[in-house]
């Protein structure tokens, strides 16, 4: 019975142990934050330029690695959607990194106040470094 225990305790501490490191490296794993806009005007040259320089003013926030913000490339290549207006690439340090720059005040007063009155609709891609 002590060496079925003891056995047990092998297996439980073994599964433990690998799933804490796992998670640890997933905290410590870059993740790509990706918006898709398309702006209540597709195509307006102001709104786009307002997108972009208030999406300029997140650059300095904590936990970025980079940030691109940019315009559509219009494409002819069937496997390439060109409909949305605008797009914001942000890399972040970790997963904690991307929670704590959606959640900072900066952040929700630019989208708040500049940047959803000028979109229809986003689209959002995370992911994360391998």
């Amino acid at each position: 019975m002590k060496k079925m225990s003891l056995l047990l305790y092998v297996i439980l501490f073994g599964f433990l142990s690998t799933n804490v490191g796992y998670a640890f490296a997933e905290e410590n794993k870059q993740v790509t934050h990706v918006v898709m806009v398309w702006l209540k005007q597709p195509g307006n040259e102001q709104q786009r330029t307002a997108f972009i320089k208030a999406s300029e003013q997140l650059n300095s926030l904590p936990g970025i690695v980079n940030r691109h913000v940019g315009v559509v490339v219009p494409s002819d290549r069937s496997i390439v959607d060109d409909t949305f207006d605008v797009a914001v690439t942000v890399t972040l340090e970790s997963p904690m990194a991307l929670k704590k720059y959606l959640n900072h005040p900066k952040h929700k007063k630019i989208l708040r106040e500049k940047i959803k009155p000028l979109t229809n609709r986003v689209v959002v891609y995370d992911f994360m470094s391998q």
